[in-house]
């Protein structure tokens, strides 16, 4: 009886150590999962302090931006240009201005910034940031260029979307097109029909 009672009592000790290293197994995953839920929080939380200085537009607001109308205001900030990954060929950080945002999500940033490419073009780009910096999405709202005056770019940004307008003197008769775009709770921009 004796030798049974020992061995019910190994059978114990080897069960229970088993059951017990199958608990702590899981414990670092679980601890993996809430850490990065926690990250994920932290990271939400993040603001850039340049982009919450710019001043906020209201919307309906129209972007014409063009070499006659262009003031030459707004933040330069080649660090701030380098961090979020601005990398346009050709361009002088030092000549981008970030110029206003918009509030079309608390999610992420919307921030307008002109550049001029060469001597006679001038683009304004409004930009979906998030919190930690990265650069979601981006759409040419305003473009102007004075080597044959041939094409200008507009927009009129309403609150869930941006009706853009290009322009082409090109023809006797000057063209236009008109696209529309939605913004989405990741702020990319997609084109709807009309």
């Amino acid at each position: 009886m004796k030798p049974l009672l020992t061995i019910v009592c190994l059978l114990l000790l080897v069960s229970c150590k088993q059951q017990n290293e199958k608990t702590n197994t899981h414990k670092p995953e679980q601890e993996e999962v809430v850490a990065e839920k926690q990250e994920v929080v932290k990271n939400t939380k993040t603001t850039i302090p340049e982009l919450e200085e710019l001043s906020l537009k209201e919307f309906p607001f129209v972007d014409s931006t063009n070499f006659d109308n262009d003031d030459n205001k707004g933040l330069k900030d080649a660090d701030l240009l380098k961090r979020i990954n601005f990398d346009v060929e050709d361009v002088n950080l030092k000549q981008v201005r970030l110029r206003y945002k918009l509030n079309y999500s608390p999610n992420y940033y919307s921030v307008v910034l002109t550049y001029p490419l060469g001597e006679h073009e001038l683009i304004t780009t409004l930009f979906t940031i998030n919190k930690r910096g990265k650069i979601l999405d981006f759409l040419d709202i305003a473009y102007d260029e004075i080597a044959e005056s041939a094409f200008r770019k507009e927009s009129l940004l309403k609150k869930n979307e941006v009706i853009l307008t290009d322009w082409n003197y090109m023809s006797e008769e000057p063209t236009k097109t008109v696209t529309r775009y939605s913004i989405n709770e990741q702020g990319k921009f997609e084109e709807v029909g009309e």
